[in-house]
């Protein structure tokens, strides 16, 4: 009885064979399937070594966009002065035209004429170009209130070389029409304004981006500037507002404010209205009213900036101009809007005194060793009457506070300056190479005076060659009792990674205590010139590897100043020994 009890037991426990066969069969068919996706389908990157290769190429990216040749661009001026013979694309026989301007990537806005078929503009469209030549596209358009645009009719014109031509009339590729253009190209050097602060605007953002991001990178959901402008994932909304932009009638949508533009979208009728202002183009931004009783905003653009995403509104003085009404607070939006404006223009004049102050330190070093002509930009020819910090001051932090066995003066004379081998002494038996070192001379643009060191330092990093062309720029101020001494220097190496993108600032302040020490306070950091995908970590690298070499040169320094004043005391000695033994001659009884 138990074993027939036990054997059906056994029996139901068990799958049968076509419950085998089944199983077998659905397995190899999930199998198949699987293997087949896995094969069409696109590979997506994965979460945790994804990020690693997205730096690798983004760091490969910046190396090759600081590689690239950028001495001189190409200004592209056009004026859309008019058109005439549009074809007519309302029922009454006229057309809303407005001109749609593509120059490489970048696309600019006309403003819209209401009811004419030849249409008088006069707006001028300002673009800047790597090189000729280039295709400027004029396209032009209807203004519907609800429905899309409809082509009126396009030119493409070629500049093939610098200069200007004259206004002519261009014909367009439809059953009628022709526009007027007047097309002026010429090269500007890098440091022209406009150049200058495209890269400016660059380089701030990279910075600002790392320092939120910090050492990993993020990768944050993509918000409304990402989702409808296709703005950079960096960008983030700072405020928004709901309003209305002005045309025929109010396209209701809403305002957003970030730290690089002004935008707005509105999706009335299904008519897509995207309006993206960059900070840099604005000019002005006022109070005005719309229909008398609503408050409104005008924003106006520099003259050349055109319309961004649809036709502007004209002005009388050239410029083009943007009004939002029906807002909730408007005198708080304002003060918001000239805000933004005002912080992003501080930061981009701070990106361009960084720079000037790195082509004036290259200019002050140069002049006592070099009759080669520096080109300093434009933006720094106002700096070079004043005297300037050599050091920035807010990424130094401390690395030593002590005392050494001398008085400033002392320090001066046997380490720093011209007569003194020490910085030759030290570097060699760093095992440095060809080193050269300058002398010190007056510099107009900071206190005191300065010098430049340039040798090959050994480097142990592994991703380092085992030498690497180093630049010191050296500054000294000797207070005129001698009592304090302030030694700064910036190093930049040149053959490392990311090498370009920073320095090694550093500040010695030595005090005279007694006639014998005196109290030593060295303080050194990193100061970035570029965005950096390793800043976190060539900061905190920076620093620790600075501490350690203070050690090894306060310490050369010691033995150094002991070997330089043994000479002296030896000359003591002797004379001392000599007056001694000269002195029983003078007796009188010997005599």
């Amino acid at each position: 009885m138990s074993s027939q009890a036990a054997s059906a037991a056994l029996g139901f426990l068990l799958p049968t064979c076509w419950e085998i066969e089944v199983t077998c069969a659905a397995a190899m068919i999930l199998v198949a399937l699987y293997a087949a996706f896995e094969h069409l389908a696109p590979r997506p990157s994965s979460a945790g070594t994804g990020g690693g290769a997205d730096d690798l190429n983004l760091a490969r990216d910046l190396d090759g966009a600081d590689k690239r040749p950028c001495d001189s661009a190409v200004s592209v001026q056009l004026e859309l002065l008019a058109a005439k013979n549009l074809i007519a694309a309302n029922l009454n026989g006229t057309s809303d035209p407005y001109a749609l301007i593509t120059c490489g990537e970048e696309k600019r806005f006309s403003s819209m004429v209401p009811g004419s078929r030849n249409p008088m503009w006069g707006e001028e469209f300002n673009f800047v170009v790597e090189s000729l030549p280039v295709k400027i596209k004029v396209k032009i358009y209807d203004w519907d209130i609800v429905w899309k645009s409809t082509t009126l009719g396009s030119v493409t014109v070629p500049v093939e070389s610098e200069g200007q031509s004259g206004p002519v009339w261009h014909t367009l590729d439809s059953s009628s029409g022709q526009v007027c253009l007047h097309i002026k190209a010429i090269k500007v050097h890098e440091s022209s304004s406009r150049v200058l602060n495209n890269s400016a605007e660059a380089d701030a953002r990279r910075r600002i981006s790392m320092d939120k991001q910090g050492p990993t990178v993020v990768h944050q959901k993509p918000g409304h500037l990402q989702t409808i402008f296709g703005l950079p994932p960096d960008e983030v909304v700072e405020h928004s507002y709901s309003c209305a932009l002005e045309r025929s009638f109010l396209y209701h949508g809403r305002m957003y404010v970030s730290s690089w533009h002004i935008c707005f979208h509105s999706n009335v009728f299904s008519k897509q209205i995207k309006v993206v202002l960059p900070l840099r183009d604005i000019d002005e931004i006022r109070r005005s009213q719309h229909a008398v009783i609503n408050p409104a905003i005008t924003i106006f653009l520099r003259m050349g900036a055109g319309g961004h995403g649809v036709p502007p509104l004209g002005y009388p003085d050239g410029r083009v101009r943007y009004k939002f009404a029906s807002f909730w607070n408007r005198n708080h939006t304002i003060r918001a809007l000239q805000r933004a404006v005002k912080n992003f223009h501080t930061m981009i004049e701070a990106e361009k005194q960084e720079r000037a102050q790195s082509a004036l330190r290259a200019l002050s070093s140069s002049r006592k060793n070099s009759r080669k002509e520096i080109n300093v930009p434009e933006d720094c020819a106002d700096l070079t009457g004043q005297l300037q910090p050599f050091v920035k001051e807010g990424v130094l932090v401390s690395v030593f506070d002590g005392t050494f066995p001398c008085t400033a003066e002392q320090f001066f004379n046997n380490l720093l300056s011209d007569d003194s081998s020490y910085t030759t002494e030290y570097r060699t038996a760093r095992k440095d190479k060809d080193i050269n070192l300058g002398q010190w001379h007056v510099a107009d643009e900071y206190d005191g005076q300065v010098r430049e060191l340039n040798c090959k330092s050994i480097c142990h990093s592994p991703m380092c060659p085992p030498y690497s062309a180093m630049t010191e720029w050296q500054h000294m101020v000797l207070s005129a009792d001698k009592t304090d001494l302030v030694f700064e220097t910036v190093q930049q190496v040149h053959d490392v990674p990311f090498g370009s993108f920073f320095e090694i600032h550093c500040r010695w302040t030595v005090k005279t205590v007694n006639s014998s020490s005196c109290s030593l306070k060295i303080s050194a950091g990193a100061h970035f010139k570029k965005w950096c995908i390793m800043q976190s970590k060539i900061k905190s690298g920076a620093v620790d590897e600075y501490k350690k070499e203070v050690q090894e040169m306060l310490g050369f320094a010691e033995s150094y100043m002991l070997k330089a004043n043994s000479p002296n005391q030896e000359d003591a000695v002797r004379t001392e020994q000599d007056n001694m033994a000269a002195d029983p001659d003078d007796m009188p009884g010997d005599q």
